[in-house]
C-alpha cells in the first residue's frame, strides 16, 4: 500500500480529497440543519483551501526529490550518538547527503525545499554498519517524515547516525563502500 500511495502521490491526493469531503459532508448534514445545498458548497470551499495546500506540497516535495535525484544526493538526516546528553549534536539535523567514494559530504539544509543552510561536513567513512532500524516513535524526534530507516557510520570523527528512505541507504552503502574497493552490498531491514 505505501509503496502504491508513494508511486502515485497525485491519485492519492485525489481519493483523500473525496474521503474528506464526504466525511466532512455527511457531519454538517447531521449536525447541521440547514439548505443541504449550502451545505455542499461550504463543505466544497472550504475542503479545496485543505486539498490546494497539500497538492502544492506534494509538487514541491516531487520537484526537490527531482533536483536531488539528478546531482547524486538525497534528503538525510545525520546526529552524533555518543554526544553529550542534552546536546543539540544529539537530534537529527535535516540536510543534504552526497555520497562519494569512502566518503559523505553533508550539507544542512532547511525548509521543505532543502535550502542549504551552513557550512557542509565532510564525513570520512571507515565502514556502514549493516543493520538498520526504523527510525519511529520517541527516537523520531525532530524529523518531520516517516519511513525513514537509519544505519550507523563509523568515521574518523566517531560514530555518526544517518537516516534516510532505505533506497537512498542502499546508494550509500553501495557510493561508499565502492571507493574503498569492497563488493557493495546493502543491508536488509529488520
Amino acid at each position: 500500500m505505501k509503496k502504491w500511495v508513494r508511486g502515485h502521490p497525485y491519485l492519492t491526493l485525489a481519493f483523500g480529497y473525496v474521503l474528506v469531503f464526504v466525511l466532512v459532508a455527511s457531519a454538517w448534514l447531521v449536525f447541521d440543519a440547514g439548505d443541504p445545498a449550502t451545505v455542499l458548497f461550504r463543505t466544497f470551499t472550504n475542503t479545496l483551501v485543505y486539498w490546494l495546500f497539500a497538492l502544492f506540497n506534494v509538487r514541491n516535495v516531487r520537484k526537490t526529490k527531482q533536483r536531488l535525484d539528478q546531482n547524486g544526493q538525497f534528503r538525510a538526516f545525520i546526529r552524533y550518538p555518543d554526544s553529550r546528553p542534552d546536546s543539540l549534536s544529539g537530534i537529527w539535523n535535516q540536510g543534504i547527503a552526497t555520497p562519494g567514494a569512502g566518503s559523505i559530504r553533508f550539507q544542512p539544509a532547511v525548509y521543505d525545499n532543502l535550502e542549504p543552510s551552513g557550512r557542509p561536513t565532510e564525513l570520512k567513512v571507515q565502514e556502514v554498519l549493516p543493520e538498520r532500524r526504523k527510525v519511529a516513535g520517541k527516537e523520531r524526534k525532530y524529523m518531520p517524515v516517516y519511513g525513514y530507516q537509519s544505519v550507523t557510520l563509523l568515521t574518523d570523527e566517531g560514530n555518526v547516525d544517518l537516516a534516510a528512505r532505505p533506497e537512498s541507504l542502499d546508494r550509500l552503502a553501495t557510493a561508499v563502500l565502492s571507493g574503498r574497493g569492497e563488493s557493495a552490498s546493502p543491508g536488509s531491514s529488520p
